[in-house]
């Protein structure tokens, strides 16, 4: 059930993709593409969901910048609640993405919507797979560090945790490196487009 939870197809967007020479390519636009033109056969058809990678990159970017922010106010000046609002929202906002669905998430919509429609990029799809696996450690990182802060535990480990958050959002969207991508794939679970092909298998 729960390797299912983690491999099911209809999570995330369902989009017509294919993949040829390591690229994703939107199915339209390929059979569009004169240079592709006699690709179409050797082409991979796409059947798992996908996310924008770009809209995972700028939200982890966003929390980050969050993150660091209230962190020196909790740490620096004493100043313990804002750092206990942020995890809880945080908890939350990666609760609605790994049960609920990415279109659900409230950083994730605002980022698609600055790196699609602010900064005009084109998607970067991938599969959705391995960001649901990522973000369940996220509900549970983020999860005790809001139970943390709540209680008044505000010592050294709470401290690590946050900066254990804190690496995975910069590795994340400074160089698109997924940790929990990996573990996805060090667990033998199938995928068939990581970012950097970090994670991907063909799927039989």
């Amino acid at each position: 059930m729960i390797k299912h939870f983690y491999t099911e197809a209809q999570y995330g967007y369902q989009k017509q993709l294919v993949k040829y020479a390591g690229r994703i390519y939107d199915l339209d636009s390929f059979n569009k593409d004169p240079h592709l033109a006699n690709a179409i056969a050797e082409a991979e058809y796409l059947r798992q969901g996908v996310v924008d990678e770009r809209a995972v990159r700028a939200s982890a970017g966003l929390t980050m910048m969050a993150a660091i922010w209230v962190f020196c106010l909790a740490f620096f000046y004493g100043m313990f609640l804002p750092i206990t609002l942020f995890a809880t929202y945080s908890f939350f906002d990666f609760v609605l993405r790994v049960f609920v669905g990415v279109q659900y998430s409230p950083s994730m919509v605002v980022s698609a919507w600055i790196s699609q429609r602010v900064l005009n990029m084109q998607p970067e799809w991938v599969s959705a797979m391995p960001k649901r696996f990522a973000w369940t450690i996220g509900v549970i990182l983020s999860g005790t560090v809001a139970f943390l802060f709540w209680t008044g535990k505000n010592g050294l480990s709470t401290q690590l945790i946050c900066a254990v958050c804190v690496l995975f959002t910069w590795m994340e969207s400074a160089f698109a490196y997924c940790a929990g991508c990996h573990i996805y794939k060090l667990l033998n679970f199938k995928s068939e487009a990581c970012n950097g092909a970090s994670c991907e298998v063909t799927l039989k």
